[in-house]
């Protein structure tokens, strides 16, 4: 009983500590955007965690959270993860994140919600592009849709990911993506792409520029892999894709830590998605899924934690 004081966490230098300021108008009042949004559960076969959080440079500045995410579990036990990143220079960015992502479960649970049932990837993902369209037009207080309006303002990436519970404890996963956000296979190896991300050049500079929703590519990549028990699913934007690269450094250090040795409370899951790393100041979210696992107490309070 008492206060629980977690430990801050930082990796390598971290970057200043400051409270969040409210969303500017500029960015309307509603719909009501929180700084953090954390959810997670078990089903006996998978165990999810999941967070969003506004990235520093929007807490200091009075902008809003771009990210969101939705996990859900059908009745029939078809897990979907769904992560959008709204595109930085949309001012209302976060409003077409929270479209896309709410509108997936809906699609599934409508036309693929068995397990192991196929998905026709093409059909979701113009779903979820036109339902931007549409809360553009809801939202600019517009006569007509405005695919223009749209994109211009509401444009945003879109992680999609299957996840379908076998007998033996372990899952089969399929995911796409629009954007440059990312998934990953956290195991004993450590970390395995499973999504380009963001893209590089031969020299190795990575781009910056983002063509998302509701612009729909021409060819869909889609990856299929089975997650056995003991292995984690990593689903999330940019600002957990940046700083942990490769796996190798600190933050890798950070999620093999808190992720691979079994599942953390909610609040330990979103404290290490919140962590402290100099000039990594964007929103982060970040999905988990364990399959067959069993939920772990979370830490207590103590002294900030340091990885390198």
């Amino acid at each position: 009983m008492g206060t629980l004081r977690w430990r801050p966490v930082s990796v390598g230098t971290p970057g200043p500590r400051l409270e969040p300021k409210p969303t500017s108008e500029k960015f309307r009042s509603f719909p009501f955007r929180p700084d953090t949004v954390v959810d997670g559960w078990s089903t006996g076969k998978v165990t999810v965690r999941g967070a969003s959080l506004r990235g520093h440079a929007h807490r200091y500045y009075g902008q809003p959270r771009q990210d969101d995410f939705v996990v859900h579990v059908l009745p029939t036990g078809r897990v979907v993860v769904a992560v959008a990143d709204g595109v930085g220079n949309c001012v209302h960015a976060h409003v077409g994140a929270t479209s896309a992502v709410r509108y997936v479960p809906h699609w599934v649970q409508a036309y693929a919600a068995e397990v192991g049932s196929a998905i026709d990837w093409d059909e979701l993902i113009r779903g979820a592009a036109w339902t931007i369209v549409e809360q553009a037009k809801t939202t600019l207080g517009l006569e007509e849709p405005d695919r223009t309006a749209a994109a211009r303002d509401f444009s945003t990436t879109l992680v999609v990911a299957i996840v379908d519970p076998r007998d033996d404890g372990s899952a089969d996963v399929r995911i796409t993506d629009v954007g440059d956000s990312g998934a990953w296979l956290l195991s004993r190896e450590g970390f395995e792409s499973l999504i380009a991300g963001k893209s590089a050049d031969e020299g190795g500079i990575t781009s910056s520029a983002v063509s998302g929703l509701p612009r729909v590519p021409q060819t869909l990549q889609v990856r299929s892999v089975v997650l056995e028990p003991g292995e984690v699913l990593l689903v999330g934007t940019d600002g957990i894709g940046d700083p942990l690269g490769s796996g190798e450094g600190g933050v890798g250090n950070l999620f093999k830590d808190v992720l691979g040795v079994g599942v953390p409370s909610l609040l330990e899951f979103a404290n290490a998605a919140d962590f402290s790393r100099e000039t990594f100041d964007d929103d982060r979210t970040l999905v988990a899924v364990w399959p067959d696992a069993a939920v772990a107490a979370g830490a207590e309070g103590g002294d900030s934690q340091t990885y390198y």
